[in-house]
């Protein structure tokens, strides 16, 4: 599963898009700050399309449709199986009408040593530039009648990297791959499902870092430095 990443900068979205990306009103004071640390039930940004083009808005990373009731023992999804979307309702919908784009510029893996504590990563791409997540969301309505997006990331199984460290990796979209999934106006899930494949793995690199990043509490660019040898 992908539990953690990170979102350092948002300011590559138009260049990997191909296009003008748009800014929620509620990001009137600018990109949110660097995070290094994003934690299931935080507010992430998130990349929909509109209608009229690429829009950022704000979406709690737990994917709860207006009908889901969660508990402690079944909490909103973060994450959604690239190969059995169809077959659940909670997310089959969204296959059609709420697939998003999550940006990140890395993410983090747990690896599990014989005998020791499990040994945090960073994964990224090599030299570490901003790309984007395949997502799901979906839309309920508060108090107030106002929209609250919440999302998911989609996950897949591993390429040659992650099959080291895990058995599951989240969706990473190229760009011509990220322009298609965004597409509202492609309604026909066997147009995108062919998307959803692991990102080849000699364009990636891992590098275990400290354990300070198992606290959601911390943050910092510290949590994404290598450790020393």
């Amino acid at each position: 599963m992908c539990g953690r990443y990170t979102v350092i900068e948002l300011t590559n979205l138009p260049e990997l898009l191909g296009a003008l990306v748009r800014f929620d009103q509620a990001f009137a004071d600018g990109p949110p700050d660097p995070r290094y640390n994003v934690a299931p039930s935080q507010a992430v940004p998130i990349v929909v399309d509109d209608g009229e083009g690429a829009l950022v808005r704000w979406a709690r990373w737990g994917f709860q449709p207006a009908w889901f009731k969660p508990s402690a023992k079944s909490p909103p999804p973060i994450n959604a199986r690239a190969e059995s979307l169809l077959e659940r309702p909670m997310f089959r919908g969204a296959v059609a009408q709420g697939r998003c784009l999550i940006p990140a510029n890395g993410f983090f893996e747990w690896q599990t040593r014989p005998g020791r504590p499990k040994q945090p990563l960073y994964i990224r791409l090599k030299g570490g530039g901003l790309f984007v997540f395949a997502g799901l969301y979906t839309a309920a309505r508060d108090a107030a009648g106002d929209d609250q997006l919440s999302c998911a990331i989609v996950t897949c199984g591993p390429n040659e990297l992650m099959q080291q460290i895990h058995h599951r990796m989240p969706v990473l979209l190229p760009p011509e791959d990220a322009r298609t999934w965004l597409d509202r106006s492609i309604t026909d899930p066997s147009e995108v499902l062919p998307l959803l494949r692991p990102y080849p793995a000699e364009e990636m690199e891992a590098y275990p870092v400290g354990p300070a990043v198992s606290s959601p509490h911390n943050e910092g660019a510290q949590l994404v430095m290598p450790l020393a040898p």
